[in-house]
C-alpha cells in the first residue's frame, strides 16, 4: 500500500478530509515523539517503527486545519519562558505563591492536550491505561466495528476495517450485500488467510471500481476488511455467479422448506425471484433443499435428544400429570423414538369434574420431515364446543399404539372398562377393534359423515342421501325401521350395505339415554386437527409446545368469557331452545300429550321424558316438551340437564395449566439419546392435503362426471355394467377430462378422513428388526 492509498484509508476513516496525519514513537510523549507524514519516505520510516511495535502504532489527524507542529514549538516556548505576561496571569488567578513551578508546568501539560490535540480525545482511540492515567507510554489502540450476523441480511454492508469471526461469515455478509444490491461480485482471491473481492467480471476484466480486500489477523483471531473501494458503476444484475451458493440458498429458504419438506424446484424458484431476485439454476435449487433438510434433520435429532428434559419440566411444573415416552432399543443399543403421551393434571381434573363422559378419538399425520402421527381425545364441555383432553405422538398407528393410548386415557380420567363412557371415533379398522377389548363397558359410536361418504360411493342418489340421514337422527326404532324399509325398497344392496355397518354406532335410535350427547359424527376431533394443523409442520417439541399453548390459551379464555354469562345454561344450548307451536292436551299430574295434526307424544315432566327420546338422548328438552313446558308457564331452561349448566362450564374450565420454563431452565435426565423414529417407507406419492370428501368439494365452475353411470331417465334405475356396449365406452373414455384426474386424486376414503394420505393401513404392525422394545416413563 503507498502513501496516498493510506491517505484515502484514513480519509473514509474519520470523514473528515486529512490535511495534516502524524505518528507517535513508541515509549515517547507527544511532546518529543510526534511525527509528521509528508511523503513516501515518511511512510517508509512510519511503517518501519509500526512494525519494530508489534504492528501497532498510533496515528493522530489534525482535524481542525491547525499546524500541530507549530503548537508544539509554541508549547515548549511557554515551557522555558517563565516570565510570560499570559502564563503569570494563568497562575495568579488560579494557583497560590507557594505551588512550585515544575507542578505548575506539569499541572498544565494534561489540559494542554486535551484542548490542543482533539484527535486524543476521538471515540475510536482509547488509550489501555485509561484517559486519565498520566504515564506518557501509555499505548493507544483503535476500536474498529464487530459485524452483527443477527441484523437483517438486506441492511448488511462492508466497512473499512470491520471484524469477521471468520472467513464464513465475512462471506455470507458479503453475499448478503451483493444480493440486496445487485451487484455480481466475485473473489479474485479466496482461501482461508485472505479475500479479495470484486465486481462485474466481464471477459476476464473487472468493469467496477469496487475491491475488498481482508486478511485473517493471527492475534487478534478475526477476519478483517483492511481495503476497501465502496464505488459501483455496474448495472443490477439476476444472473450472479458463485457468489450465491446453494448454502446460501438454503439457509434463506430453510423456513419455508421446513413447512413445505417436499418444495418443488418451480416453487423454489419463484420464491428465490420474489425475494431475492435472482434467476438460480435447478442444480442449485436441488442442492439447496437437500442443504436445508439436513441442517433441518439435524436440529430435528436435538429436538428428540432433550424430549426426557421436557417431560421431566412438564411433572415439574404441573405435578399430578401423566408424561410416558416409550423408545426402541436396537441390538446395537441404539435408541429410537416410538411414543409419547401427554395429559396435563388441570385438563383432566376438569373434564372429570365439569364435562359429559363423551370423548372423540382420531388421529392425524405430522407434516414434516418426521412422518410420525397425532394422536388425540377430545371432550365437550357445557357449551357444545371442543376441550382437548390428552394427546400423544407415535412412530405407527396401529391397533398397538391405540391400544397403548387407551390404556392411559382411561386410566386419567379414571373410567376403567369405559363403564359409563360414550366413545367417538372414525372407521379405523384397528381402532374399533380395540375399543372393543380394551373398553368393552362403553358405549362406541362411529361418525356418520364417513359412513356416508363410504355409501355415496355406490350409491350416489339423492334419495340416498336424504333417507340416509332421516335414518341417522331417527330417535325411535320405529321410524328407523320404516326409514330402513325405503332404503330397500330402493336398492337391496344399499340396505346390506348400511346394515353391515352396525346401525346401534351411528343411529341416535340406539344410543343410549343417561350422556346428555346426540351427535353422530366426529366432527370436534377434525376441528382440532385443524387447528393445530400449522404445528404438525415443525419438529416434535415445538409443536408439543405449540399444542399445550394453545389449550392453556383456550382454558383461560373459556373461563374469563363464562365469567361474563349471566344465564343458568349455556348459550349454544339456549339457540337451541324453539318456541315450536304444538297443541298439548293435559292427561295426568304433569304428563301431557303434544300433537301436530296426526302425529303424537308423550311427555312426562316428572321423569323428564318423551315419547320421542331426543329429551333422553340430548339432554334438552325437545319441542313436545318445550311446549308442555310452556303450557303450564313453566321456565324451558330449568329442564336442561346439569351437564349444560353455566355452572358444569364453569367447573370445567376451573382449573388451569402451569407454565413452564425456558429450555435453558429444563431439568437434566440421565438416560439414553433418543433418536428421530425410523424412516418408514409409506407407499405412493407423499402428500400434505387432507383427502377431501366428494361432498366438501364445492366453488366448482363445471359439474364433475366422475362416477357418472348412465341412467334410462329415472334416477332409481341405474343401467347395470354388463348392459354397457363397446361403443358406449369408447365415448366415456373421450369425454374424460383433465379436472377427472384431480378428482380421482382426491377420492375420499374414510378410513383416511384426516390426513390418512399416506397409504397407512390401521392396523399394520411395527417391524422391529432384531431390536428390543423398551418402555420407559418420565
Amino acid at each position: 500500500m503507498r502513501f496516498k492509498e493510506f491517505i484515502l484509508q484514513l480519509q473514509k476513516l474519520t470523514t473528515e478530509r486529512c490535511t495534516d496525519v502524524y505518528y507517535c514513537l513508541q515509549n515517547r510523549s507527544v511532546v518529543d515523539g510526534l511525527r509528521e507524514l509528508r511523503d513516501d519516505n515518511d511512510y517508509v520510516r512510519f511503517l518501519d517503527a509500526g512494525y519494530a511495535n508489534d504492528c501497532k502504532i498510533n496515528v493522530f489527524i489534525d482535524e481542525y486545519q491547525e499546524p500541530d507542529m507549530e503548537l508544539i514549538d509554541e508549547e515548549k516556548a511557554e515551557e522555558g519562558d517563565t516570565e510570560s505576561d499570559e502564563y503569570k496571569d494563568d497562575v495568579d488567578s488560579v494557583m497560590s505563591d507557594d505551588i512550585s513551578v515544575d507542578h505548575e508546568l506539569d499541572d498544565e501539560v494534561i489540559p494542554l492536550k486535551k484542548s490542543t490535540y482533539p484527535f486524543l480525545a476521538h471515540t475510536n482511540v482509547i488509550p489501555k491505561g485509561g484517559v486519565n492515567d498520566e504515564d506518557s507510554g501509555n499505548t493507544y489502540e483503535v476500536y474498529f466495528p464487530v459485524h452483527d450476523p443477527n441484523q437483517q441480511w438486506d441492511s448488511m454492508k462492508p466497512v473499512l476495517g470491520m471484524k469477521f469471526c471468520d472467513p464464513y461469515e465475512l462471506k455470507q455478509m458479503i453475499t448478503n450485500y451483493a444480493v440486496a444490491n445487485g451487484y455480481n461480485l466475485w473473489y479474485e482471491k479466496n482461501d482461508a488467510s485472505r479475500l479479495l473481492v470484486r465486481c462485474s467480471k466481464v471477459e476476464g476484466k473487472t468493469c467496477c471500481p469496487f475491491r475488498l480486500w481482508a486478511t485473517w489477523m493471527s492475534q487478534e483471531n478475526s477476519f478483517q476488511i483492511k481495503s476497501l473501494i465502496d464505488e459501483h458503476n455496474c448495472c443490477r444484475a439476476v444472473n450472479m455467479g458463485p457468489i450465491v451458493t446453494f448454502r446460501w440458498i438454503g439457509k434463506m429458504l430453510i423456513r419455508d422448506i421446513l413447512e413445505q419438506p417436499k418444495l418443488s424446484y418451480r416453487k423454489m424458484k419463484a420464491l428465490v425471484k420474489t425475494n431475492f431476485g435472482l434467476n438460480v439454476s435447478v442444480g442449485q435449487r436441488r442442492n439447496a433443499r437437500m442443504f436445508a433438510l439436513d441442517e433441518i434433520e439435524g436440529s430435528l435429532v436435538g429436538h428428540y435428544e432433550k424430549l426426557w428434559n421436557y417431560g421431566a419440566e412438564l411433572l415439574r411444573a404441573n405435578p399430578g400429570s401423566t408424561v410416558q415416552i416409550d423408545v426402541d432399543i436396537m441390538p446395537n443399543s441404539t435408541v429410537y423414538f416410538s411414543k409419547m403421551y401427554v395429559c396435563l393434571k388441570g385438563v383432566k381434573d376438569g373434564w372429570i369434574e365439569g364435562c359429559r363422559k363423551v370423548i372423540a378419538i382420531d388421529g392425524c399425520f405430522l407434516k414434516g420431515i418426521c412422518r410420525s402421527e397425532v394422536l388425540a381425545a377430545v371432550g365437550r364441555d357445557s357449551n357444545n364446543q371442543i376441550y382437548p383432553l390428552a394427546w400423544a405422538v407415535v412412530a405407527v398407528e396401529n391397533k398397538q399404539t391405540w391400544k397403548w393410548f387407551l390404556d392411559l386415557l382411561l386410566d386419567d380420567i379414571e373410567m376403567g372398562d369405559g363403564t359409563g363412557l360414550t366413545i367417538i371415533s372414525n372407521q379405523h379398522k384397528g381402532l374399533v377393534e380395540t375399543v372393543k377389548d380394551r373398553a368393552p363397558g362403553s358405549e362406541h359410536r362411529q361418525c356418520a359423515r364417513h359412513i356416508y361418504a363410504n355409501f355415496k360411493k355406490k350409491f350416489t342418489s339423492v334419495e340416498f342421501k336424504r333417507l340416509f340421514w332421516i335414518a341417522v337422527k331417527s330417535t325411535t326404532q320405529k321410524t328407523f325401521e320404516a326409514t330402513m324399509m325405503e332404503i330397500r325398497q330402493l336398492s337391496i344392496n344399499a340396505y346390506d350395505h348400511l346394515m353391515e355397518r352396525d346401525p346401534s354406532t351411528w343411529c341416535r335410535a340406539f344410543f343410549l339415554e343417561d350422556r346428555c350427547c346426540d351427535v353422530v359424527d366426529n366432527g370436534i376431533s377434525e376441528f382440532f386437527n385443524s387447528a393445530i394443523v400449522e404445528a404438525r409442520k415443525k419438529p416434535i417439541i415445538t409443536m408439543l409446545e405449540e399444542i399445550r399453548v394453545y389449550v392453556m390459551e383456550r382454558i383461560f379464555n373459556q373461563k374469563k368469557k363464562g365469567e361474563k354469562w349471566n344465564l343458568p345454561i349455556c348459550p349454544s344450548i339456549r339457540r337451541r331452545i324453539e318456541n315450536l307451536y304444538w297443541e298439548v292436551t293435559p292427561s295426568g299430574p304433569q304428563q301431557y300429550e303434544v300433537r301436530l295434526l296426526h302425529e303424537g307424544h308423550g311427555v312426562d315432566l316428572n321423569n323428564r321424558t318423551c315419547a320421542c327420546r331426543s329429551w333422553q338422548i340430548s339432554g334438552i328438552p325437545c319441542l313436545h316438551a318445550i311446549e308442555a313446558i310452556l303450557f303450564l308457564n313453566g321456565n324451558v331452561e330449568d329442564y336442561v340437564s346439569v351437564w349444560l349448566t353455566t355452572c358444569m362450564f364453569g367447573s370445567c374450565y376451573r382449573y388451569t395449566i402451569n407454565p413452564i420454563n425456558g429450555v435453558d431452565l429444563w431439568p437434566t435426565v440421565v438416560a439414553n439419546t433418543v433418536l428421530p423414529p425410523r424412516h418408514r417407507r409409506l407407499p405412493g406419492r407423499p402428500k400434505v392435503n387432507r383427502k377431501k370428501c366428494p361432498t366438501e368439494k364445492e366453488g366448482r365452475h363445471i359439474v364433475s362426471k366422475k362416477g357418472g353411470i348412465p341412467k334410462c331417465g329415472h334416477f332409481t334405475h341405474e343401467v347395470p355394467a354388463y348392459a354397457f356396449v363397446a361403443d358406449e365406452v369408447e365415448d366415456h373414455e373421450e369425454e374424460y377430462v383433465a379436472d377427472d384426474v384431480e378428482d380421482q386424486e382426491e377420492e375420499y376414503v374414510a378410513d383416511e378422513v384426516e390426513d390418512h394420505e399416506e397409504g397407512y393401513v390401521a392396523d399394520q404392525p411395527v417391524v422391529d428388526v432384531g431390536g428390543s422394545r423398551e418402555r420407559l416413563a418420565v
